[in-house]
């Protein structure tokens, strides 16, 4: 057996060899198959798109595959280097992920009323704006140790920069990213210890804005009082709200079969998006929608258990940052299509077509692998899992 190289550097070991492929073999499987299930759907869903809008059935999935392919080949290169090299790089990508941002607000394409896209809609910079804001609070949080407990330290700052983001995304206008980018800031403040009076300050605060932002956003408005219609009669719901309940109905236990849903062909809006998981349940059925949503349950069980073993803070919160995530996206989604909250439009993590939503997901994945192999190498070192070391 091959040893161990490691170099100590600031505290942190540097691994060489095949260790630095000893991976988390089954978040690794999981994620694979929940790649798989996605291509199929991408392809049961845009096949009809793509021979009448570009004479080719299998334009958007040719699409899709290749943002596949990139983001797996940037999962290999990210196993050949440490972790803790996101530390320095969080600063410049938070900041053009700003720029990025506020450029959107004036030069943005308008799609459905919110100027959310650049390049001809190719590119959406609020999915970047997810993994930046994880790596920049992770590195900030880690680096400030219990002195986020002081309200100096750790309350006003937090708010500060997650209000910045929020602030820049609501403008779009896209108050559901904006949400989910509230959620993991959030989420990663409370698990890296911050003063539970903080904790709940921030939660009131927050939860405030939200309705607030409910209340004077028409479109948010508008969405909300159909739900609450929808809530005394179901036929009052939106019509996408509707044609999606319709599907889930129409695959019954087993399904219709894949590829013969008819739900796609005109009337559920955004079916290769946002309602991908309506066609889930009509084409795969309830066992087809219960297997999607186990796989979700299996990677998010593997990435709090990479967290967790995670050798030091910084790995632990990053760990913890991209799990929430896609756990919080996908449970949105999910409840969405199953009118379980307001109507709005947010991607399912690996099956939804987008190029950059599926790019960035799969960096997150490859920051959970890293965070793994150190982790697992650590403890292969010290004869034991090692304790998450505090800030230098």
């Amino acid at each position: 057996m091959a040893p161990i190289n490691v170099v100590k550097r600031r505290g942190e070991p540097l691994l060489a060899g095949r260790n630095k492929y000893n991976v988390d073999v089954w978040l690794l499987l999981g994620t694979a198959a929940l790649l798989v299930f996605g291509f199929l759907m991408v392809y049961s869903t845009t096949f009809d798109l793509g021979f009448r809008f570009k004479d080719n059935p299998v334009y958007y999935m040719t699409r899709q595959l290749g943002a596949m392919a990139l983001g797996t080949a940037i999962i290999a290169i990210m196993m050949q280097f440490d972790y803790h090299a996101l530390r320095i790089l969080s600063v410049p990508i938070i900041v053009v992920t700003i720029v990025l941002l506020v450029f959107l607000l004036f030069f943005g394409q308008v799609n459905y009323g919110a100027a959310r896209a650049l390049s001809q809609g190719s590119y959406q910079p609020s999915e970047l704006a997810k993994l930046a804001t994880i790596l920049y609070i992770a590195h900030w949080l880690h680096s400030k140790g219990d002195r986020i407990k002081q309200v100096n330290y750790g309350l006003l700052p937090f708010s500060i920069i997650t209000g910045v983001m929020f602030a820049l995304i609501v403008l779009q206008p896209a108050l559901s990213t904006a949400i989910l980018v509230g959620l993991i800031s959030f989420t990663l403040f409370f698990v890296a210890g911050a003063d539970l009076k903080q904790v709940l300050v921030v939660g009131l605060v927050a939860g405030g804005v939200v309705l607030l932002m409910m209340t004077i956003l028409p479109h948010a408005a508008q969405r909300v009082s159909d739900f609450r219609a929808a809530l005394a009669d179901p036929f009052k719901a939106s019509y996408q709200v509707r044609q999606a309940l319709a599907a889930l109905a129409q695959g019954g236990l087993f399904g219709v079969g894949l590829g013969q849903g008819v739900q796609k062909f005109g009337p559920l809006p955004l079916a290769h998006t946002d309602g991908v998981f309506a066609i889930v349940g009509e084409e795969l059925g309830l066992v087809g929608a219960l297997g999607l949503i186990a796989l979700f349950c299996f990677l998010a069980y593997r990435g709090f258990r990479v967290a967790t073993r995670a050798r030091d803070t910084y790995g632990f919160l990053l760990a913890v940052g991209v799990t929430v995530w896609i756990a919080y996206q996908a449970l949105i989604n999910l409840a969405v299509i199953t009118s379980t909250i307001p109507f709005t439009g947010m991607p399912m993590p690996f099956l939804s077509y987008g190029g950059s939503s599926m790019l960035i997901t799969l960096i997150g994945v490859g920051i959970l692998l890293n965070v793994s192999r150190d982790g697992k190498a650590a403890a292969a070192l010290g004869g034991r899992q090692p304790r998450r070391q505090q800030p230098e």
